[in-house]
Protein backbone atom coordinates (compact mmCIF):
# COMPACT_ATOMS: atom_id res chain seq x y z
CA UNK A 1 0.00 0.00 0.00
CA UNK A 2 1.19 3.59 -0.57
CA UNK A 3 0.39 6.34 1.31
CA UNK A 4 2.16 10.09 1.46
CA UNK A 5 3.83 11.68 4.25
CA UNK A 6 4.45 15.48 4.02
CA UNK A 7 8.18 16.72 3.87
CA UNK A 8 7.45 20.55 3.70
CA UNK A 9 4.63 22.83 5.38
CA UNK A 10 1.74 23.39 2.60
CA UNK A 11 3.32 26.06 0.58
CA UNK A 12 0.86 28.51 -1.28
CA UNK A 13 0.50 26.61 -3.90
CA UNK A 14 1.25 22.86 -3.19
CA UNK A 15 2.68 20.32 -0.91
CA UNK A 16 5.65 18.14 -1.27
CA UNK A 17 5.57 14.47 -0.44
CA UNK A 18 7.38 11.37 0.52
CA UNK A 19 6.16 8.35 -1.17
CA UNK A 20 5.76 5.62 1.92
CA UNK A 21 5.78 2.18 0.39
CA UNK A 22 4.80 -0.70 2.85
CA UNK A 23 5.12 1.32 5.61
CA UNK A 24 8.76 2.91 4.16
CA UNK A 25 9.77 5.97 2.84
CA UNK A 26 13.11 5.71 0.79
CA UNK A 27 13.00 9.38 0.38
CA UNK A 28 12.17 10.80 4.20
CA UNK A 29 15.03 7.75 5.01
CA UNK A 30 17.71 9.26 2.16
CA UNK A 31 16.83 12.40 3.53
CA UNK A 32 17.63 11.75 7.30
CA UNK A 33 20.83 10.33 6.63
CA UNK A 34 22.04 13.19 5.32
CA UNK A 35 24.89 15.71 6.71
CA UNK A 36 22.65 18.07 8.53
CA UNK A 37 23.71 21.45 6.13
CA UNK A 38 23.31 19.56 3.00
CA UNK A 39 19.93 18.35 4.28
CA UNK A 40 18.95 21.99 5.13
CA UNK A 41 20.12 23.32 1.84
CA UNK A 42 17.51 20.26 -0.08
CA UNK A 43 14.99 20.93 2.43
CA UNK A 44 14.89 24.42 1.50
CA UNK A 45 14.45 23.84 -2.12
CA UNK A 46 11.69 20.90 -1.48
CA UNK A 47 10.14 24.21 0.79
CA UNK A 48 10.64 26.86 -2.16
CA UNK A 49 8.68 24.38 -4.72
CA UNK A 50 5.99 24.08 -2.04
CA UNK A 51 5.87 27.74 -1.67
CA UNK A 52 5.85 28.47 -5.90
CA UNK A 53 4.41 25.33 -7.43
CA UNK A 54 7.74 25.21 -9.37
CA UNK A 55 11.12 26.54 -10.06
CA UNK A 56 11.98 27.40 -13.17
CA UNK A 57 15.99 26.93 -12.32
CA UNK A 58 17.14 23.80 -13.94
CA UNK A 59 19.98 23.80 -11.40
CA UNK A 60 17.50 23.38 -8.73
CA UNK A 61 14.82 21.01 -9.92
CA UNK A 62 15.47 19.30 -13.56
CA UNK A 63 12.34 17.97 -15.39
CA UNK A 64 14.15 14.06 -16.88
CA UNK A 65 10.30 13.01 -18.61
CA UNK A 66 7.32 14.19 -18.56
CA UNK A 67 5.83 14.61 -14.68
CA UNK A 68 9.19 13.32 -13.59
CA UNK A 69 11.86 15.62 -11.66
CA UNK A 70 14.91 15.96 -9.88
CA UNK A 71 15.62 18.25 -7.45
CA UNK A 72 19.25 18.92 -7.37
CA UNK A 73 22.11 20.06 -5.37
CA UNK A 74 25.47 21.00 -7.06
CA UNK A 75 27.76 20.61 -3.72
CA UNK A 76 27.51 17.63 -3.31
CA UNK A 77 26.04 16.29 -5.67
CA UNK A 78 22.88 14.70 -5.08
CA UNK A 79 19.32 14.48 -6.37
CA UNK A 80 15.52 13.84 -5.00
CA UNK A 81 13.31 12.55 -7.56
CA UNK A 82 9.86 13.20 -7.51
CA UNK A 83 7.11 12.97 -9.78
CA UNK A 84 4.25 15.62 -10.24
CA UNK A 85 0.93 14.82 -9.17
CA UNK A 86 -1.87 17.42 -9.48
CA UNK A 87 -0.63 20.59 -7.95
CA UNK A 88 1.74 18.34 -5.38
CA UNK A 89 5.03 17.15 -5.74
CA UNK A 90 5.74 13.42 -4.69
CA UNK A 91 9.13 12.50 -3.74
CA UNK A 92 10.25 8.97 -4.02
CA UNK A 93 14.36 8.45 -3.55
CA UNK A 94 17.12 10.38 -3.35
CA UNK A 95 20.36 9.33 -4.35
CA UNK A 96 24.18 10.68 -5.21
CA UNK A 97 24.40 12.39 -8.93
CA UNK A 98 23.97 9.54 -10.92
CA UNK A 99 25.73 8.63 -14.43
CA UNK A 100 23.17 8.48 -17.62
CA UNK A 101 23.29 4.89 -17.49
CA UNK A 102 22.22 4.95 -14.13
CA UNK A 103 19.36 8.13 -14.04
CA UNK A 104 17.72 6.04 -16.36
CA UNK A 105 17.54 3.04 -13.85
CA UNK A 106 15.62 5.95 -11.43
CA UNK A 107 13.27 7.40 -13.99
CA UNK A 108 12.33 3.88 -14.56
CA UNK A 109 11.58 3.38 -10.23
CA UNK A 110 10.01 6.96 -10.52
CA UNK A 111 8.22 5.99 -13.55
CA UNK A 112 6.85 2.62 -11.62
CA UNK A 113 6.27 3.85 -8.11
CA UNK A 114 4.18 7.15 -10.04
CA UNK A 115 1.95 4.32 -11.87
CA UNK A 116 1.11 2.25 -8.65
CA UNK A 117 0.62 5.34 -7.06
CA UNK A 118 -1.95 6.39 -10.08
CA UNK A 119 -3.71 2.84 -9.98
CA UNK A 120 -4.09 2.61 -5.86
CA UNK A 121 -5.63 6.08 -6.25
CA UNK A 122 -8.42 5.03 -8.64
Amino acid sequence: MLTLEELCPRGQKCSVFALVVDGRSGAAEWLNELPEDTFRRLMAVACRLAADGFIPNEQKLRRLESNIFEMKLRHPPIRLFCFKYGPDWVCTHGETKPGKRELRKHVAKVKTLRQRYLEERI
